[in-house]
């Protein structure tokens, strides 16, 4: 039986609606949700701070559609009878979801809220499961965001179609797994309308840097930080970016300096972010650009110089830009590195080291935390604060001494926690020449998800090129968390010749499903020589074919051994 604080008992007990301040902010009754309870928690506990350093903190506006307005959509559209009678139906209940209709008395409701926001809205899930202190739903459940322009019809328009289209989320297939592998109750859904932090830049509106922080570092990429001191993970634009497995910089708060890249120009550029999000504002839609396609927007930027740095193809180096920015030649592009972030706004990260201890000492428990950041004039946004879900301790682990080298399939050295998995059964490997040949890699990612489905009630070790769960099929196999919920432990390769280069930032969506789920996890590169790719053993032991010539599965006997605390991480065969 799980046994917790004092502070997180409060937490848990926490419910906003008994608070007249944010009742009256609210349409419905029953529950706002985790996401809302985190982030007025957070509120409520930052409030009560006198402390200097908070007086640029804002929180943005927020309304809330509770969890009652849910149940009285299902049941006026006939939604619940469909759920009674066919719960396997997902694609039809997401497609009747979104074929209802609100009453005129909700419409209304939701003009009152629109009358009051004027300005670009992101529209965010908050269900009663989400974001608990046991599990988080990071990334199953829709969030999208609105312009909120035109007349008030088609204002209420964008903000009926956002709000179904995250009830319909409810009915996703990560998210009905995800429930599912964790025997989870029926879920119901609630809703944040919140400002939209940012300003108008040209056609677009976003925050000019966003991102994710976390209050410990259980996924250290080097021994020279400690866990206790916490990480940040800082992109351009939208902080879409910093939550998928895109590039991002991560800052651990121990030593700024440090990067996971190392010092390499070429893999700094490599895991540099060029492609940035925006709310487009003519068009409506998320839309993303590389900064080198949109100079136009340096105008809106007058400290840019101070966040992306210039890269040279042919002398390998990176440079430092200047305050007026120019087009790059042809050999050269320009790269988000943020390398002069910690000397422009050491406050920055002071102020994120304050509210880690801060809300991490209110909630009795490690925190995640959803923010961005105007440093002209400086304002920082808290959007989302939720229980950091982990394995609160890692029991210490020792890899035995008299394992044979001959019986190593994999050794790595990065981002590893401490972890032990005995006698198991089963090792998937996508061959990464396979891989990299195939027209169709989403195909890949499909017979992948045959083999996890076909696996139930097997832990596997899983083992691909590249980052699993990738959006871009030219980094890594584009799996769901649906196709992979079974395995035991993801192994990421890391094959340099083919661009094939596993990410070393802890912080995402990705790896928050790693922690929750105890799936293990380990990067290895062919180009280190510390690591260990045994590919005369993936070439000759006995495999199985799968759907796919990409995929294999090898039976056996397999051990895993993970020591975090000496970076040391073996997989071996018996």
């Amino acid at each position: 039986m799980v046994s917790y604080s004092g502070k997180m008992k409060e937490y848990i007990a926490f419910d906003p609606l008994k608070l007249e301040r944010f009742r009256k902010k609210t349409i419905g009754s029953g529950s706002i949700g985790g996401k809302a309870k985190g982030l007025l928690y957070s509120k409520t506990v930052l409030e009560n701070k006198n402390d200097e350093i908070l007086k640029n903190v804002v929180i943005p506006d927020s309304f809330f559609l509770a969890t009652s307005v849910y149940d009285e959509y299902l049941k006026q559209n006939g939604i619940d009878r469909i759920i009674q009678e066919s719960p396997g139906d997902t694609d039809g209940i997401q497609k009747a979801i979104r074929k209802g209709d609100f009453s005129d008395e909700i419409k209304d409701r939701f003009k009152n809220i629109l009358e009051k926001m004027t300005c670009p809205l992101a529209i965010r899930s908050s269900s009663m499961l989400e974001d608990s202190v046991k599990y988080s739903f990071a990334g199953k459940y829709y969030t999208t965001f609105v312009t909120n322009t035109g007349s008030m019809d088609e204002r209420l328009s964008q903000m009926i179609y956002a709000i179904k289209e995250i009830y319909a989320s409810t009915y996703g297939k990560n998210a009905v797994v995800y429930r599912k592998k964790h025997n989870l109750p029926e879920e119901k859904m609630a809703v944040i309308i919140q400002e939209l932090f940012g300003k108008r830049r040209g056609d677009g509106f976003y925050p000019e840097i966003a991102g994710v922080g976390f209050s410990q570092n259980y996924r250290r990429f080097t021994e020279r930080i400690r866990k206790e001191d916490g990480v940040v993970r800082v992109v351009f634009g939208l902080g879409t970016r910093s939550t998928s497995r895109g590039y991002a910089r991560t800052f651990s708060l121990t030593n700024l300096s440090l990067r996971p890249e190392g010092n390499n120009a070429q893999e700094i550029a490599k895991y540099s972010q060029e492609t940035f999000d925006m709310l487009n504002m003519e068009t409506g839609k998320l839309e993303s650009y590389n900064i080198n396609e949109r100079l136009d927007l340096v105008e809106f930027h007058r400290n840019l110089f101070r966040f992306v740095s210039l890269y040279s193809y042919r002398d390998n180096i990176i440079k430092d830009v200047l305050p007026v920015i120019r087009k790059p030649d042809p050999d050269e592009k320009l790269i988000f590195t943020f390398d002069r972030l910690p000397e422009y706004k050491p406050r920055f990260f002071k102020l994120m080291k304050y509210l880690f201890e801060v809300l991490e000492e209110a909630m009795g428990i490690a925190v995640d935390i959803e923010w961005a950041y105007e440093p002209e004039p400086p304002r920082f946004a808290v959007l989302q604060v939720r229980p950091l879900s982990s394995w609160e301790e890692y029991r210490k682990i020792r890899i035995p001494e008299d394992i044979k080298t001959d019986d190593i399939i994999l050794s790595g050295d990065r981002m590893l926690t401490n972890g032990v998995l005995r006698g198991i059964k089963y090792l998937v490997y996508v061959d990464h020449d396979e891989f990299y040949a195939s027209h169709d890699k989403f195909a890949i990612a499909r017979e992948v998800g045959k083999v996890n489905d076909g696996l139930a009630g097997e832990k596997y070790i899983l083992v691909g090129p590249g980052r699993w769960g990738s959006s871009d099929p030219l980094l890594g196999v584009p799996v769901g968390y649906n196709e992979i919920a079974n395995c035991g432990m993801l192994v990421e390769i890391g094959i340099q010749r083919k661009n094939f280069t596993p990410e070393l930032s802890y912080g995402t969506h990705f790896f928050a499903d790693l922690e929750l789920d105890g799936i293990l996890y380990m990067p290895v590169f062919d180009n280190i020589d510390t690591n260990i790719i045994n590919f005369d053993w993936f070439r000759n032991a006995p495999r199985k074919a799968t759907g796919h010539r990409a995929v294999w599965v090898y039976e056996g006997k397999f051990d895993v051994y993970l020591d975090g605390d000496s970076m040391k991480g073996v997989v071996i065969k018996k």
